[in-house]
């Protein structure tokens, strides 16, 4: 008679069990982890559960806030169109998946202003108490279209660096 191997159906039914809370533990690690995109020397963009999005810098100082529509980066610039969230259309709740904001960034007549970072440049802090305003010396903005493109010349920033809709 053949020797039958007797599986430990306990031993089995455990390692099921470790095997199934452990990928329903990873799947929980990951679905709850944002992806939001880092530009370099310490400034990438932020938001609470996808809702909003701002630029920050290192020490999470907001540099440019919400909504950011789109952005291009290279090694020494990045540029921002924003739209203030008082600007955007009324929603009960706000939430802009990745395709609202590429056809909020693309519709003309959705307010927006830019923003050019110069990640080369040394950042200072400088606040002017009677306009009530801080800023950072690196950072140039809010403009118009035609001060952007302005700014953009004056920064020599090359025409390779672009926003998609600009």
């Amino acid at each position: 008679m053949p020797a039958v191997s007797k599986l430990n159906p306990v031993g089995v039914n455990l390692k099921m069990k470790y095997t199934f809370k452990l990928i329903v533990f990873s799947l929980f690690l990951t679905s709850c982890t944002e992806n939001y995109p880092e530009f370099g020397n310490g400034y990438r963009i932020v938001g609470e559960g996808g809702y909003t999005s701002a630029l920050v810098d290192s020490s999470n100082t907001e540099l440019i806030p919400e909504y950011i529509l789109e952005y291009a980066v290279d090694s020494n610039f990045i540029l921002i169109a924003q739209s203030p969230t008082d600007s955007l259309p009324k929603m009960d709740f706000i939430y802009y998946s990745d395709k609202d904001r590429k056809e909020m960034a693309a519709n003309r007549s959705v307010y927006r202003q830019y923003w050019i970072i110069n990640k080369s440049e040394l950042s200072i802090y400088a606040s002017d108490s009677i306009q009530k305003l801080s800023k950072r010396s690196n950072v140039y903005g809010p403009f118009t279209k035609s001060e952007y493109s302005k700014t953009r010349v004056k920064l020599h920033i090359p025409e390779s660096t672009k926003l998609e809709n600009e």
